[in-house]
């Protein structure tokens, strides 16, 4: 059997060697965080699905041993990074036995695989091994793994899109700490395996339409997928020490209604502590400390900000301290300041959020608000 390695399979190999070493590295992490669990299982699932491309590749499927390897991975995928985004996002996280029915899928779709492999392992004749496959509809039940496997993943990417909004929603409305908003990777991922399982139906549908699987496609879609998990696997371990908010599944209760109308008191209260106490120089002040110093509930003071100030509370402490940091640009307070000392003394807590931040709230960089607002020189008369 005449083995070569292309210019494909290198990229392959490429993209499964570092999935395996950044599994690795994430399992060693995993006492610190469950999300690395499930995401090193999920970048390992990726892997062992790339192994199905290399047989084939590689011209290894006729090999006894090869051919038929048991191998249902697919089906694991998907609800994989759904709860790699729930326990990522949720402080409190912990696997059900309810949640196991999630993999139902897949324990069935790789029982099968494996009842098929010590079938087809009694012969070596490459005829009766293909005979004995379609004995058991090998081909069919494959698509239809393939066809469950796509329509599952658009379910699952759903739900992790939904639950990121909710944590995003609860954010706003319960903390000013920007450095948790620094999740941008999370999209990332989850558009590019949008476009994977997009490109996957598509050439499901080609494949029936045409009544054959171009090998263009079939290896465009696989590295597809191999630079899915190359990426998942640097931006996993480098995100691999975020730690959760108080997110929990408590806070994904709706609020209580708040029976109390507005009142001057509360708003009066509420301006007197940002003024005189300042507190929204604290970057990890939240929505129940604030509450609690006010002695007001937490849906109380939620909705005095989002009614009173047509603002979450996130937004309104971000303003807050974009006007301190105007303040003291203003009167001189820089001093021997860097930008970013100033900016934390201001209650953010990273050079990124507070550059994004003050252009957003001011239309101007740090250094073009100083400049415009700087007083000019005297100008010299003889």
């Amino acid at each position: 059997m005449n083995i070569t390695l292309s210019f494909f399979d290198l990229l392959i190999i490429i993209g499964m060697v570092t999935g395996v070493i950044c599994s690795i590295l994430l399992f060693i992490k995993s006492d610190k965080k469950t999300s690395n669990k499930f995401l090193g299982l999920g970048i390992l699932g990726f892997v062992w699905l790339n192994t199905k491309t290399l047989l084939l590749s590689l011209n290894l499927w006729d090999i006894h041993g090869f051919g038929y390897f048991p191998n249902g991975i697919e089906l694991a995928l998907p609800p994989l990074f759904y709860f790699y985004v729930i326990s990522l996002l949720q402080s409190d996280f912990k696997l059900r036995g309810k949640d196991w029915l999630h993999f139902v899928p897949f324990f069935l779709s790789q029982a099968y695989a494996i009842v098929v492999y010590i079938a087809i392992m009694q012969t070596q004749l490459p005829l009766e091994k293909s005979m004995i496959a379609n004995s058991f509809h090998f081909n069919r039940i494959k698509l239809a793994d393939d066809q469950l496997m796509a329509l599952s993943g658009l379910v699952y990417l759903y739900l992790a899109y939904r639950y990121i909004r909710k944590y995003k929603d609860w954010l706003s409305e319960n903390t000013s700490d920007t450095q948790f908003s620094e999740l941008g990777f999370l999209k990332v991922a989850a558009v590019w395996m949008f476009f994977s399982l997009l490109y996957t139906v598509v050439n499901l549908v080609l494949n029936s339409v045409l009544h054959e699987s171009h090998e263009f496609r079939w290896r465009l879609g696989h590295l597809i997928v191999a630079t899915l998990v190359y990426y998942l696997g640097l931006v996993g371990y480098k995100n691999s020490d975020v730690i959760p908010t108080g997110f929990t599944s408590q806070s994904q209760k709706k609020p209580k209604r708040v029976q109390d109308p507005i009142t001057l008191e509360v708003v009066d209260n509420l301006d007197q502590i940002l003024k005189t106490n300042k507190v929204y120089l604290n970057p990890n002040l939240s929505l129940q400390e604030l509450a609690k110093s006010l002695e007001v509930s937490d849906a109380t003071l939620s909705h005095v900000i989002n009614t009173h100030y047509q603002k979450n509370f996130r937004s309104f402490i971000k303003q807050l301290r974009v006007e301190e940091v105007k303040k003291r640009l203003l009167d001189g307070s820089l001093g021997t300041l860097s930008l970013l000392g100033l900016a934390k003394e201001c209650g953010f807590n990273s050079e990124a959020s507070f550059y994004r931040i003050f252009k957003a709230e001011t239309g101007l960089t740090p250094k073009q608000f100083l400049s415009q607002h700087s007083s000019p020189p005297p100008s010299s008369k003889d």
